[in-house]
């Protein structure tokens, strides 16, 4: 397996398309609201990864996808939990999780886990929704812990207009530390400034595409959001 870090507008492009025909696939259950930008900054602005099943795989072959920022990059997404008690640069927000393929989804947070203790990370946060679906199960297993109490998440809604409540979470300290040394463990290499992470698929599923490469710039018009924000709210890592 190998996770790509995307960095031109092509592949972010396609990355973006990626996303909208993950959401026509499962049906989209929740949208972006008019006013929110969010999405959009993270998909211009983040570090953008895919995750796929050869190196030499094209950009339309990604498998599974997600986006990173350092809070010293851009604030993160709410502002709750506070941790302003450590370095930005050493705060990842992590979000856009999406998949294609079954265990595709897992395949690449064990990616960014890697990317994590290479970067030194001292700690992790997502926003998992909590209502109308519960998805912090997954984070929780890892020994994510909820910080405070569920939030209304501003920047997205329910297709019929209905709240959105997400409950932040966060990975850090020995907790963190354990997870990264456990992944470490099973080795990985790394290529091309760590933009590209080679490691084995520890699981019992092989997850790979079982259909062709959508063709570049192929718009997908079977989705009514447009990039929201946040974990899981855009796919299930457990597809």
């Amino acid at each position: 397996m190998e996770l790509r870090q995307l960095t031109t507008e092509s592949e972010r492009r396609i990355f973006g398309e990626r996303i909208e025909e993950a959401r026509a696939k499962r049906g989209a259950r929740f949208r972006e609201t008019r006013r929110s930008n969010v999405g959009k900054i993270h998909l211009e602005y983040g570090l953008l990864y895919g995750l796929f099943e050869h190196d030499d795989d094209l950009p339309e072959q990604m498998m599974s996808g997600l986006v990173m920022h350092d809070l010293a990059s851009f604030p993160q997404s709410y502002p709750r939990p506070d941790l302003s008690h450590l370095p930005a640069r050493s705060v990842i927000e992590g979000g856009e999780l999406w998949s294609f393929a079954r265990g595709a989804g897992l395949l690449a947070q064990r990616g960014a886990i890697i990317l994590a203790g290479l970067m030194q990370v001292r700690a992790l946060l997502v926003y998992p929704t909590f209502k109308p679906s519960d998805l912090t199960g997954s984070y929780a297993r890892s020994n994510f812990a909820k910080a405070g109490e569920p939030i209304v998440w501003p920047y997205c809604e329910t297709i019929d207009g209905g709240q959105i409540l997400v409950q932040p979470m966060v990975l850090e300290g020995e907790a963190l530390a354990k997870l990264v040394n456990d992944v470490f463990a099973i080795g990985f290499a790394t290529s091309d400034s760590m933009r590209r992470i080679r490691f084995d698929n520890p699981f019992p599923i092989e997850p790979t595409l079982s259909r062709p490469a959508i063709p570049i710039g192929q718009r997908l018009a079977a989705v009514e959001s447009a990039f929201p924000h946040g974990h899981e709210v855009n796919g299930d890592a457990q597809a």
